[in-house]
């Protein structure tokens, strides 16, 4: 059993059997996550049991480009094409244009900035991007840019990789100026994305990979905004066989993380077993009385579960 802090979350990280009997108690006030890593799928009903729910690490979010924008637009519900066309109308009252770049240099830069001030302003904010900047540009052929100007000032882009091995176009990372962020600019991009994608002959369009704990790197708002654009949460090793790992997670506090917080974990069998596959249900975690769960349930999960916690606290003395 070893205790560890994950980009600002106490965590413990513990066998099956120190699970399993209820060894990890001691850290209880000290942490607001017990994990076991790669559990053995024979004991995956055990763990969930004692309460430890079995997820992949990592999720993909993925969505078929499909024939028009037209028939993109009619698979979402009525009301999110609704906000995509409000958005529309905000956009053009601002006076933006929108373009497709190839990722040069310069563009990268001034992308850079943007998303530099993006990404320090959050909790547990993690620059990425910054950390790939070489490794985009080594490979820009590979790369392209939906960009929203206004004027001359860069008001957003979204950078792009494409993967013919993959027939995708993966949104890798975006970023918009805070003076754009109410008229719905996130959401225009990303829609460029997948209009490009779809010009360049491809099948599907992701939007990137999250660690499956929301509340912490990844934001609950943020699995409702790829959810509202007709994306869908897939385990990661079903996309990339060599990709993920799973994890059984318990959380016992939110001191560290966002109220509420959640995980998406593997869905129960016929057999009343969790079952390795697509089917995924979201068990949330929060102290608010009657939490509303629609933002978080979309049609493609199996089910969700509340969890109630008591209100934030965290003891950080050793034990």
């Amino acid at each position: 059993m070893t205790r560890e802090t994950t980009a600002g979350v106490p965590m413990a990280v513990v066998s099956v059997q120190e699970a399993l009997d209820g060894n990890w108690k001691r850290y209880r006030h000290q942490v607001d996550v017990v994990r076991v890593q790669n559990p053995p799928t024979g004991r995956w009903a055990e763990l969930a049991a004692a309460g430890f729910l079995p997820k992949p690490q990592v999720v993909v979010w993925r969505a078929a480009t499909a024939g028009s924008e037209e028939e993109f637009l009619n698979g979402l519900n009525s009301r999110d094409r609704r906000n995509v066309f409000a958005a529309r109308r905000r956009g053009l009252a601002a006076g933006l244009r929108f373009e497709v770049r190839p990722v040069s240099p310069e563009l990268l830069e001034e992308f850079l900035l943007l998303y530099e001030s993006q990404v320090t302003a959050m909790r547990h904010g993690w620059l990425i991007a910054v950390q790939h900047r070489e490794r985009i540009l080594a490979a820009g052929e590979q790369y392209f840019a939906a960009c929203a100007w206004d004027g001359e000032s860069l008001a957003g882009a979204c950078i792009s990789l494409q993967s013919r091995d993959k027939d995708e176009v993966r949104a890798r990372f975006s970023a918009v100026a805070p003076q754009y962020h109410a008229t719905g600019l996130a959401r225009l991009l990303y829609m460029e994305v997948i209009k490009e994608a779809r010009r360049r002959g491809f099948t599907w369009v992701s939007l990137g990979s999250d660690p499956n704990l929301y509340g912490h790197l990844a934001k609950p708002g943020l699995f409702g905004f790829k959810s509202r654009l007709g994306f869908v949460a897939l385990p990661s090793h079903l996309v990339d066989p060599e990709s993920g790992s799973d994890q059984a997670d318990r959380i016992v506090n939110l001191a560290a993380l966002t109220d509420p917080s959640f995980v998406l974990a593997y869905a129960i069998g016929p057999d009343g077993r969790p079952e390795r596959g697509a089917a995924l249900r979201l068990e949330m975690f929060s102290s608010i009385e009657g939490l509303d769960l629609r933002p978080y349930s979309p049609a493609y999960l199996t089910g969700v579960r509340v969890h109630h916690l008591r209100k934030p606290s965290l003891d950080t003395t050793t034990r």
